[in-house]
């Protein structure tokens, strides 16, 4: 897991040091920097997965920004020559990437990275060359692919710095759509996710997802208890989709023009169909197309935290998309929920990152949880985002941080603009 993540000079984030959990939750004004720092997670993890080029960008939902403007270039500061992103994980393995570009550059070029181990240096490269465990390696490494990606497979390195760097090497940033979740468009897939990062694989993820509830499916045998932590996880997850209370079913089957038009099949020609329990038989199995979008949201989420081929750390910009304040604090909730449930065993998510715009999302977050984590995120008078960690003052019980509130929760005192930044501006 992501312990703590230091940025330094890319885009609004000048300087910034972050201390994460399991469940992270980052709100703030439009254009304070909070898809920024999903986006700065993206860059470290595609810096260990395949590299710096637009298509690794792409599968990890980060924007295709040219890669001049990845570096910070605030007023009445020099323009960098690097950015740099610093990762610190469990297990005490630690990583650093030096960035650059140059004016023309199509994508960012490694200026040196690092990885050290319990203190000692496991592999790294710079302008005076290239070592693994302390010592030179002579085999050309790609200049556009990160270190990792090119010496796991040569060296035998420690199971620990294997499990935390691959784990992160998978993150990536989802933004479900309305229209690609429907199947009205198509989009681009992400390699290592059933899913698609907006939705474009729904049909086949959802029909895995069910086949995992019923009978867990693995390409070789697994131990009886990881089928049942599957099953039982299929089940949680596919619940979600019931929260708004109309459908109690879920099925996926080919498509049906009597119920959608040809036009919105995805590439499977295969549909994702529900069961609305208020209408009569006969007439109450609608399409994705004609189905709520919030429910559609509900269960890409639910892919997302019970699929076995889902990234075990991802990002969800907006988790508030199409859903009401309910629905929206619920959801955290039960993602909260499965995150802790599920931390130990090889199933089910290990870190998730979101942002939100809807006070209530706050309502799900116990403050006084060292595993969940809510960060502010405001641009301070020079413009440099900042994101300060939303807690009770240090030695605060919960009484007095009740009697601090006014008996109000935190998505009234954000409401009520008592959340400095979250609005769009800070103090700081």
């Amino acid at each position: 897991m992501l312990r703590k993540l230091k940025i330094n000079r890319f885009k609004s984030i000048r300087s910034e040091n972050l201390d994460f959990g399991r469940v992270n939750l980052f709100i703030g004004g439009n254009g304070s920097g909070k898809s920024n720092i999903l986006e700065a997670i993206g860059v470290a993890s595609a810096s260990l997965h395949r590299g710096l080029s637009e298509t690794a960008f792409s599968e990890k939902g980060i924007r295709l920004t040219p890669s001049e403007l990845m570096k910070s270039a605030h007023k009445n500061v020099e323009i960098p020559s690097t950015l740099e992103l610093d990762c610190e994980f469990e297990c005490d393995v630690r990583y650093k990437c030096n960035l650059t570009s140059r004016e023309g550059d199509l994508n960012l070029r490694f200026h040196s990275e690092s990885c050290e181990y319990s203190g000692g240096k496991a592999f790294g490269r710079s302008g005076n060359g290239q070592t693994v465990f302390g010592n030179s390696t002579y085999s050309r490494l790609d200049a556009s692919r990160g270190m990792w990606d090119q010496v796991k497979v040569a060296y035998d390195f420690p199971d620990e710095v294997r499990q935390e760097l691959d784990r992160f090497a998978t993150y990536a940033i989802f933004t479900p759509q309305a229209d690609v979740l429907r199947g009205v468009i198509g989009g681009d897939a992400i390699s290592e996710g059933p899913i698609g990062l907006h939705g474009e694989g729904l049909p086949a993820a959802v029909l895995a997802l069910l086949r995992n509830y019923q009978t867990p499916q693995f390409e070789f045998p697994e131990s009886k208890e990881k089928q049942k932590l599957l099953k039982h996880l299929s089940g949680q997850a596919a619940d979600l989709a019931f929260l708004p209370g109309w459908t109690n079913k879920v099925r996926v089957g080919q498509l049906d023009e009597k119920l959608a038009p040809r036009r919105v099949a995805h590439a499977s020609n295969e549909m994702v169909y529900f069961i609305d329990r208020y209408m009569k038989e006969g007439r109450n199995t609608l399409s994705a197309y004609d189905s709520s979008e919030g429910t559609l949201f509900l269960l890409f989420v639910a892919v997302l935290l019970a699929h076995p081929d889902a990234p075990k750390h991802f990002g969800l910009d907006n988790i508030d998309n199409a859903l009401n304040p309910r629905l929206t604090r619920e959801l955290i909730e039960n993602i909260i929920e499965i995150t802790e449930e599920y931390q130990d065993f090889e199933v089910g998510p290990k870190q998730i990152f979101m942002t939100s715009h809807n006070p209530t999302s706050l309502d799900a977050f116990d403050l006084f949880d060292e595993n969940l984590r809510v960060f502010v995120v405001a641009r301070d008078d020079r413009g440099y985002t900042k994101a300060t960690r939303l807690k009770p003052a240090d030695g605060m019980s919960r009484e007095e941080w009740d009697e601090a509130k006014g008996g109000r929760n935190l998505s009234q005192l954000w409401l009520d603009d008592l959340i400095d930044g979250a609005n769009g501006y800070s103090e700081i």
